[in-house]
């Protein structure tokens, strides 16, 4: 007589079914990225367009990327143009993701700035107090000497005051 509790057949069936739902969660990654995919697609050349906007250098830095492997190796580099082309979605993604990012550390950057050495202001206050210009010579401060190095050494500039 049978057993329903074997040892092989629970465990086979087990192992089936986890196969069977490890393909299933797979198919619905693999259906949504197929989507998000198409979607980015479409939406690409509003991407880039917006990479530039944002920041320019952006895509000026991938261009002398691909220049520099270029020069490097050549075949590298023809191949990196042609993967540029072709995943156009992806690398249009990419450059709006590092303008973002640039936008953001200059904002931030400015910020600090801005906390440290306070803020900066169009113009400044000038008082209507007319300056005393009238000082005499002798309240002046000393004017300064020039250094010991420069004394030994002969420029020649000396000789045009005479």
């Amino acid at each position: 007589m049978a057993s329903s509790n074997s040892s092989t057949g629970g465990s086979t069936l087990r192992t089936v079914g986890s196969i069977m739902v490890v393909l299933a969660v797979v198919y619905v990654i693999f259906q949504v990225l197929g989507f998000v995919f198409d979607v980015i697609i479409y939406v690409a050349p509003l991407l880039f367009i917006a990479s530039l906007v944002i920041d320019h250098q952006v895509f000026l830095g991938f261009l002398g990327m691909l220049k520099r492997l270029f020069q490097r190796n050549w075949i590298y580099g023809v191949a990196a143009g042609i993967a540029s082309v072709v995943f156009f979605p992806i690398v249009a993604l990419y450059l709006l993701g590092m303008a973002l990012f640039k936008k953001k550390v200059k904002d931030r950057r400015r910020e600090m700035d801005e906390q440290v050495n306070g803020k900066w202001v169009d113009f400044e206050d000038v008082s209507e107090k007319p300056l005393d210009l009238d000082t005499p010579y002798e309240e002046l401060p000393p004017a300064p000497q020039p250094s010991a190095s420069r004394r030994g050494k002969d420029t020649g500039y000396d000789e045009l005051f005479d």
